[in-house]
């Protein structure tokens, strides 16, 4: 059995008019985003996500780079906050044999874009919806926070603001998922909540 590597992905998202409402908010965002970048997420297998589970395919575009990824998720775990198993890898030459393939029952090695579509296909899981946006990312080390700031107009929400920690296993998971919801509370961004990621908001734009 092939092991792959995996994290714990805590997050939440808020809704916000603008860049300005969320730096009056939250202060510590405007100097945490360091990087831009414009991005297309395809999604796959329609069977698998009405069982909560995302398979992604994805292009990212930064300061004149190009990466590429494939993405599993396993259902949502939490509660207020959202809780995943993430499993994630860059496509390129270096991916001899896509693990993730492996856990959908594919054994064929398979290292480009085409490639893996090919497979995904050849598995039963096509693709059923796409979104393209932009965003702005950083890191505040102060509170190990990931942050995003995603303008996507095929949402319901077009500008999303994403907190996110990442954990090692489900016990730090926990852990994290407190002192993620420690901060909303402290920061009063309990009315700003979406629950729903940004996936299902297309889901239920498009269907």
């Amino acid at each position: 059995m092939i092991k792959i590597k995996s994290i714990y992905e805590v997050e939440s998202r808020f809704q916000f008019k603008d860049e300005e409402e969320i730096f009056v908010k939250l202060p510590f965002v405007k100097n945490s985003l360091k990087t831009d970048l414009k991005w297309e997420s395809i999604h796959y297998g329609p069977r698998l996500f009405k069982e909560d589970i995302v398979l992604r395919m994805s292009t990212v575009d930064y300061a004149n780079s190009k990466m590429q990824s494939i993405s599993y998720k396993e259902a949502d775990l939490g509660e207020k906050i959202n809780v995943r198993r993430e499993y994630s890898e860059i496509i390129n030459e270096e991916l001899l044999q896509s693990k993730i393939i492996n856990i959908l029952g594919g054994n064929r090695a398979v290292n480009s874009w085409s490639g893996i579509t090919e497979e995904l296909l050849e598995l039963g899981h096509k693709n059923f919806m796409s979104f393209r946006g932009q965003s702005r990312v950083g890191h505040y080390g102060p509170l190990n926070l990931d942050i995003k700031i995603m303008y996507c107009s095929a949402l319901r929400y077009p500008l999303l603001l994403e907190l996110e920690k990442a954990a090692s296993d489900i016990e730090d998971a926990k852990v994290k998922s407190r002192e993620l919801w420690e901060l909303i509370e402290e920061y009063e961004l309990k009315d700003k909540m979406i629950i729903k990621e940004p996936p299902t908001l297309l889901y239920e734009t498009i269907y």
